[in-house]
């Protein structure tokens, strides 16, 4: 949930079995599948009419609706989170995808144990219930890059910007390397905005999308030009019990010309999607 949304934001950025380094088996939970989240019912929402879509390519005509998520009451305190691969989709073709190495390597995510790590919801200064972003950041990292180390100079979870956030990364097995990480939030929307949705069960329903620009460079000023991506990440819960929550989570990135080869390929990408993923998330609280 930043996994919703951040959290998710991580993977493609730096992929969470390859260049975020394969997550130790202490850390992921072999054998424990995350429950199937209910298909989203695209009459309920927006969101979910559009993840219904699985592989629209277009971006997201929605904006930065709302300055945060405000989530409803149910979801405050803290989470234990199963998220595994369900769908890996390239809908222009290996090269643009990323490579056939990459996209291999998403392929063999389907095949993986789940990723298990902790998140929260906390109250802001006005009393509405927003995801701890920066613990949250830094418990997937923890979860998929190789420890607490993983992840610096992210700002105190009291005193963030939902808009902007940088901090660096040093995945274990990257020979040492720190990078620089930004994310900084195009759009964003959640549904309802007020009062409750439901579905034909019954169950509360609440969905969240977010389009985030991630970049992610050497810091100091290197030669190397930064990695840019766009990625909405599209977050579709369903509340299964006071203490068991599903969600059906799709990420989509887009190219961004920049400079050099990657102008050459977001070009040849001509505005349309070029990673798609799925995964089945349950959260349980802790």
């Amino acid at each position: 949930m930043l996994h919703a949304c951040a959290c998710a934001a991580l993977r493609p950025i730096l992929e969470r079995r390859d260049v975020l380094v394969g997550a130790p088996a202490a850390l992921v939970a072999p054998g424990v599948a995350a429950a199937a989240a209910p298909p989203p019912d695209g009459s309920l929402t927006t969101l979910r009419r559009r993840v219904g879509q699985r592989v629209t390519t277009a971006r997201p005509s929605y904006g930065l609706d709302a300055s945060d998520v405000y989530y409803p009451d149910f979801f405050e305190g803290s989470w234990r989170t199963t998220s595994a691969a369900v769908d890996v989709q390239a809908p222009l073709g290996a090269p643009l995808f990323g490579g056939n190495a990459s996209l291999a390597a998403a392929l063999k995510e389907l095949r993986s144990p789940p990723v298990v790590y902790d998140c929260r919801f906390v109250r802001d200064a006005r009393g509405r219930l927003v995801a701890d972003r920066p613990y949250n950041i830094r418990s997937l990292a923890a979860a998929t890059m190789g420890g607490a180390g993983a992840v610096r100079d992210l700002p105190d979870s009291a005193n963030f910007n939902p808009d902007d956030l940088t901090f660096k990364l040093a995945p274990e097995g990257s020979g040492g390397g720190v990078y620089l990480a930004r994310l900084r939030a195009l759009a964003r929307r959640y549904e309802p905005a007020a009062g409750e949705v439901v579905d034909g069960a019954g169950r509360r329903v609440f969905d969240v999308g977010e389009l985030t620009r991630q970049q992610l460079s050497l810091p100091g000023g290197a030669a190397v030009p930064p990695s840019v991506k766009d990625i909405e990440t599209i977050n579709c819960f369903t509340r299964l019990s006071p203490t068991r929550v599903a969600a059906v989570q799709r990420t989509s990135t887009w190219l961004v010309a920049t400079e050099g080869y990657a102008a050459m390929r977001a070009q040849a990408a001509d505005g349309r999607a070029v990673d798609i993923r799925t995964y089945d998330v349950l959260y349980e609280r802790l």
